[in-house]
């Protein structure tokens, strides 16, 4: 091979063959002109310059159809949130599949992909590219697609099969399985909440604990707690325990949860919290805030009620109004509380909060709000008033359990019926924040075997994992498949 070089390079050859480095030379020549002749393939397929290097999905929103007890169809919305799909992507194989098979009732033709990557990503159909944008553009997923990464230049492109899987059979089935909970205590009413900590193991790696109180009046009227670790899987509970540290009684029924804690008002209205690691026994006062009622938090805000309006704090001692219309509809008991965060903003958050009121006997009532972060859009609680078009209010039950699950509300409780007896409908969920609220006939059941005569049950959620905890002590642990 002959190599032509510009004339000012004759003036080095001269020079280095003077010098006796005509050798070294030619032997540098020779190996750069054979590494810009030679290209690997293989070099060329595995080129940084055209990669998928992270893969997710946006939230995925489906309307599914369902029967309710009369037979009619009922259209609800139901919300996988895109953390919980989580994806491997082989770069040897070139492939990006789902680890988790997802539920079998997910609809997979608008999925949102995002992704990180080296160079431009296209969907491939028939020989077509079609250019995506992370976060922006949703494809169909609902079978195995060909995604193409090619790099800036042109020169470089990579293919990778993109695969979600999906369950065969039916999903949100409960399968409910009846423990035999010899330590659990627990007689008439009764508050079911689940708590979570972070903490550090000894090696310095987080560890999260997430733990199951189940409150209660023992047989003299004082405030007991009862809990249990979901490592145990409520097959194990500490010994019904009278709270302790309070300058008052503890009102059961006003328990929350906030940032990391469990909140509570005696009957002077004191404000109290206790930890997870002190298991909801003992009691530290954090405010005299003279509260009638705890109502629930937004995440940033924790929410009472005084007696003339509904306020909210940040700190515990500072209290701002955050409510003054239809105060006679607030939640009294079975009140629950659930927020989550906007998918388009972030500082922009959606609460819940209902209940049993007194100044409705025919429904329960809901109640929502929005809240902002930085304080630039902050809404009072509203009242979602029952009009006479609207037949699917709030079931209005002896009591009410409450859950939120997939992006839905879910509620059980007691029907009271004309002979003295009760009965389970069977849960309800709502969609659309607590306003319309349908009975599931055909998934979402309860057990066989819990019968209503034997008094008040709570339901609550740990992961995937339903505990539904009845008065006596009886204890059904469901797996949602």
């Amino acid at each position: 091979m002959f190599v032509l070089l510009p004339n000012y390079l004759y003036c080095v050859f001269a020079y280095l063959m003077e010098k006796r480095y005509f050798r070294l030379l030619i032997f540098c020549l020779s190996v750069s002109v054979l590494a810009s002749c030679v290209k690997d393939k293989d070099d060329e397929e595995r080129s940084p310059y055209c990669a998928i290097t992270a893969f997710s999905v946006g939230s995925i929103i489906t309307y599914v159809t369902t029967t309710d007890a009369a037979g009619n169809n009922i259209v609800t919305r139901r919300v996988v949130s895109g953390n919980d799909i989580p994806f491997s992507i082989d770069q040897q194989a070139s492939t990006i599949t789902s680890v988790n098979a997802l539920p079998n009732w997910i609809s997979l033709n608008k999925v949102v992909p995002v992704f990180t990557s080296y160079g431009n990503v296209y969907l491939v159909i028939d020989g077509a590219y079609y250019g995506i944008t992370s976060g922006t553009d949703s494809i169909d997923v609902s079978e195995p697609r060909t995604l193409a990464c090619i790099s800036t230049d042109g020169g470089y492109e990579k293919k990778y099969t993109l695969a979600i899987n999906k369950k065969v059979d039916a999903s949100d089935m409960i399968a409910w399985e009846r423990l035999s909970v010899a330590d659990l205590q627990l007689e008439g009413s009764h508050r079911a909440l689940m708590l979570s900590a972070m903490y550090q193991d000894v090696n310095g790696a987080d560890s999260l604990v997430r733990r199951m109180f189940v409150f209660s009046n023992n047989a003299v009227g004082n405030p007991q707690v009862t809990s249990t670790t979901e490592r145990s899987q409520a097959t194990t509970w500490t010994e019904p325990t009278e709270l302790t540290g309070a300058e008052g009684v503890i009102d059961c029924n006003s328990i929350t949860v906030h940032k990391g804690k469990l909140y509570a008002v005696d009957q002077e209205g004191k404000l109290y919290s206790s930890t997870e690691k002190e298991k909801g026994m003992v009691w530290t006062k954090v405010a005299d805030a003279q509260l009638q009622r705890l109502l629930g938090s937004d995440g940033l805000n924790l929410y009472g009620y005084d007696g003339t309006e509904i306020l909210g704090t940040q700190d515990m001692n500072t209290w701002i109004g955050a409510g003054q219309a239809d105060l006679s509809m607030l939640p009294s008991t079975s009140t629950y509380s659930y927020y989550y965060t906007s998918k388009t903003n972030a500082d922009l958050t959606t609460a819940m909060m209902g209940g049993i009121s007194e100044g409705n006997t025919a429904y329960g009532v809901s109640w929502y709000k929005m809240t902002s972060a930085v304080n630039e859009y902050n809404q009072p609680w509203s009242y979602i008033q029952v009009s006479g078009d609207n037949t699917h209010g709030l079931p209005h039950f002896q009591e009410l359990s409450t859950i939120y699950y997939g992006g839905n509300l879910y509620t059980m409780g007691r029907r009271a019926l004309s002979d003295g007896t009760f009965k389970f409908d069977g849960f309800y969920c709502s969609t659309d924040n607590g306003i319309a609220w349908h009975l599931q006939s055909e998934k979402w059941l309860l057990p066989t075997d819990l019968n209503a005569n034997a008094g008040p049950a709570s339901v609550v959620l740990i992961g995937e994992t339903l505990y539904l905890v009845q008065s006596g002590g009886a204890v059904w642990r469901g797996a949602i498949k």
